[in-house]
């Protein structure tokens, strides 16, 4: 094998031409397949990480981007706070699995609501039947995208994962879980 005893900077390089080669030829399918999805995703992540700022959360609960707060209602900022606690993600339908841990980020973050008006917003949230945990992810979407691009957004707000899991001979299912795709070293709490 050529390749073995190359730099890795030299194999970068080789690639790339190679990859521009497919590229003039009309074939970047041919890239995709070489290099899949799931490295595809890493690069960008890779790609995006010189430009992300850090996300600041204060003790007293309020987020900031840069110099630019985030504004969310304490609700916001409890479904944030979990998900972000969960960088391996979380499945909506399993969210009351997790109903104690929410119930004690809202209380966090709404100092001032008698715990009923918590405990009864953490049983709409954690209701599969109930709408309010899409909601409250679109409410968060729009608080980022007011503060910056779709790209870097992407990063910031919870978004789905599908991970396919293969069972047995012919059973197929997806985790469809919901993530925060922003680096965690990025994220500081002052």
């Amino acid at each position: 094998m050529p390749y073995l005893n190359l730099t890795p900077e030299e194999m970068a390089d080789e690639m790339g031409q190679l990859a521009r080669q497919l590229q003039a030829a009309g074939r970047t399918d041919l890239v995709l397949r070489a290099l899949g999805v799931s490295m595809i995703e890493d690069l960008r992540l890779e790609a995006a990480k010189g430009s992300l700022q850090p996300l600041r959360i204060t003790s007293d609960y309020r987020f900031f981007v840069g110099q630019r707060e985030v504004e969310l209602q304490p609700v916001h900022k409890a479904v944030y706070l979990l998900f972000l606690a969960h960088p391996e993600g979380i499945e909506f339908k399993r969210l009351s699995e997790y109903r104690e841990e929410l119930t004690a980020y809202y209380m966090k973050t709404a100092r001032s609501m008698d715990k009923e008006s918590i405990v009864e917003g953490v049983s709409r949230l954690v209701n599969p039947l109930d709408n309010a945990i899409n909601e409250k992810c679109s409410r968060i979407k729009n608080a980022f995208l007011s503060l910056m691009d779709a790209y870097s957004a992407s990063y910031y707000i919870i978004s789905g994962h599908a991970q396919r899991h293969i069972v047995g001979s012919s059973r197929v299912w997806y985790n469809r879980l919901k993530v925060i795709t922003l680096p965690r070293h990025l994220v500081q709490f002052t």
